[in-house]
């Protein structure tokens, strides 16, 4: 039995692609009705500036912040960002959250692992306000103990920093714990580089490679089944 599990948050405890997807639409709407702006000509403009941001950032938390897209995207508009970005990031993220929920069988999942005793910390490569406000939002926060962030560490995954401090947090040893996330690169094959065992979460995704890895489709999956009593490490149920 485990003694900890860390969740990677986007792709692995709910649906981002089809948040982002729909969150995106109702954000460019706005865009088109209040700046008058084509649907078309923002999303092409948006993601130049997510390639300028992405380019001047590198691998950093703060590429992610909606703040300096939409700040760039309306520089290139040659529009005044102070006019505009603060209420543009709401109109994403209060839609986005609003419209979030957790996979099924998520929050029973982490509902077990917390009365096992079983500590738990998620690993995720964006800034932690949003974060936090995803796993309020998502109603996972009362069984979640730790959270770590590449804004908090300086690096994303795969570096083993964010493996590795999740393991500080929770006071447990690489093999004594186990990690889901949804992507090869940076989730599955990081955590198995510092000997964490990776359960690579693909839910209804066709995905190649790592073969070698237990791939999981839901949390309701038959391998799921014995998870709490299979491995050596036994916790005392609280």
């Amino acid at each position: 039995m485990y003694k900890g599990v860390i969740f990677d948050i986007d792709g692995t405890l709910y649906d981002y692609q089809s948040n982002d997807i729909r969150a995106m639409k109702h954000f460019c709407e706005f865009v088109q009705k209040v700046l008058g702006i084509d649907e078309k000509i923002f999303r092409e403009t948006y993601s130049e500036a997510r390639k300028i941001i992405r380019g001047r950032l590198k691998d950093t938390a703060a590429q992610h912040s909606r703040v300096l897209l939409i700040q760039t995207a309306l520089e290139l508009l040659g529009k005044n960002p102070f006019d505009y970005v603060l209420k543009m990031y709401d109109v994403y993220w209060n839609f986005f959250l609003e419209n979030m929920q957790p996979y099924d069988g998520a929050a029973d999942f982490l509902r077990e692992l917390k009365c096992s005793g079983i500590k738990i910390s998620t690993c995720t490569d964006m800034t932690a306000h949003i974060q936090y406000r995803k796993i309020a939002r998502l109603g996972l926060d009362k069984f979640i103990d730790f959270m770590v962030t590449s804004e908090e560490t300086g690096f994303e995954k795969p570096a083993p920093i964010m493996f590795n401090l999740a393991l500080e947090k929770m006071k447990i040893s690489a093999n004594e714990a186990a990690y889901f996330g949804d992507t090869l690169d940076r989730d599955i094959l990081g955590a198995a580089n510092v000997g964490i065992e990776p359960f690579w979460f693909v839910a209804d995704r066709k995905v190649d490679g790592g073969e070698k890895f237990t791939k999981i489709y839901t949390y309701r999956d038959d391998k799921l089944k014995n998870f709490f009593t299979e491995r050596n490490f036994f916790v005392q149920k609280v």
